[in-house]
């Protein structure tokens, strides 16, 4: 009986093991301070982008949103969606960050 519980204990921490090992990590980069800077000061576009999307970070924006490079920066580009200034990695349009 008591291989049973041993048997039985093992099998349940494995299981838990390689469920917790496919957990994902995002990692995301903090812009330097002259990118957010800019974003800040940037001119709002004349027409109002909206999605129906949560603008959230980590989720690359909709293809609909203009995304704008930052001159001084190609590692950072931004949007103005949902009258939220938002930061974004060019590449894959993912939010890094937003503004408040």
């Amino acid at each position: 009986m008591k291989i049973r519980a041993i048997g039985l204990a093992a099998v349940i921490v494995m299981a838990s093991t390689s469920a917790f090992s496919q957990s994902t990590t995002v990692t995301v980069t903090t812009p330097p301070e002259k990118v957010i800077t800019y974003v800040q000061k940037a001119p709002a576009p004349k027409e109002k982008i909206v999605v129906k999307e949560k603008v959230v970070v980590g989720q690359p924006l909709p293809d609909t949103v203009v995304v704008t490079p930052i001159p001084d920066d190609p590692d950072f580009a931004y949007a103005i969606v949902n009258d939220e200034r938002v930061i974004v990695e060019p590449s894959s349009r993912k939010v890094i960050q937003v503004i408040q």
